[in-house]
């Protein structure tokens, strides 16, 4: 039985609760995953996991799973921490005007480098696109014109079915650049980053799952996350779920 002295020396050390998260956040982890994660030694590893035997469990399969003394702190440090990132973590329309000017940049990057800049097949459908949107938003932008939304909605699935694979790639170029330093190119010109709300950077597949938001789902996930978590301190929904923040590069 893990006493409260011991709950109070797990808490106290930054990397314990650092597991902790992890494990909680990911289910079901592996010690390579932890190891590789958190970018520890192997004995400094062993040596925190040994002292976490009441809040973690192995299972059959060899990975790690938190027990419900685990789960409790984990919800007694995020409560914790949440307090303090309401306190110093706002909304800054600097950070945002950053944020689409570095959108803005990469888009033409992208555009250009793959030649969609230059294409006059997606000129074209993006001219009959814009040509149908004013009747689709006509007398308020709630108000939808069913037979204009068919017509846009064929020449969005035929941008989609020509130049899916340039999507893609931009997608996992993005995932890969977040991932590696928290920066695209645009972000690197605008002197910001994407990391955790912890302070730690993205995991290859945080990274995906917010990128996933930004290329396929980008009004939806604007929308969402406008609406639901602002007072959160979050503008996109992807960003919320993967609990991740914009930040200046001091």
């Amino acid at each position: 039985m893990t006493s409260i002295n011991d709950l109070f020396e797990i808490l106290a050390h930054d990397i314990r609760r650092r597991i902790i998260k992890l494990v909680y956040e990911r289910i079901e982890v592996s010690y390579t995953e932890i190891l590789n994660t958190l970018g520890v030694s192997d004995g400094l590893l062993n040596f925190h996991l040994r002292k976490m035997s009441g809040v973690l469990e192995k299972t059959d399969r060899g990975t790690y799973i938190l027990t419900s003394r685990g789960k409790q702190l984990y919800k007694l440090i995020t409560e914790v921490e949440d307090r303090q990132f309401e306190r110093e973590y706002r909304l800054d329309m600097d950070i945002i005007l950053r944020r689409v000017l570095a959108f803005t940049i990469d888009g033409l990057i992208f555009l250009t480098f793959t030649g969609l800049l230059f294409d006059p097949v997606m000129w074209s459908i993006l001219i009959d696109v814009a040509s149908h949107l004013p009747a689709v938003l006509e007398l308020h932008p709630w108000i939808f014109h069913l037979d204009h939304t068919e017509t846009v909605g064929n020449l969005i699935s035929r941008v989609a079915g020509i130049y899916a694979h340039i999507f893609y790639a931009v997608y996992i170029f993005l995932t890969l650049l977040e991932a590696y330093k928290g920066q695209t190119p645009g972000k690197y010109l605008l002197g910001i980053r994407v990391i955790k709300k912890g302070g730690l950077k993205l995991g290859i597949i945080e990274s995906g799952i917010r990128n996933a938001g930004k290329i396929f789902l980008l009004p939806f996930d604007l929308m969402i996350g406008t609406i639901f978590f602002r007072n959160r301190g979050f503008i996109r929904f992807f960003d919320y779920y993967t609990d991740s923040i914009v930040e200046r590069v001091v």
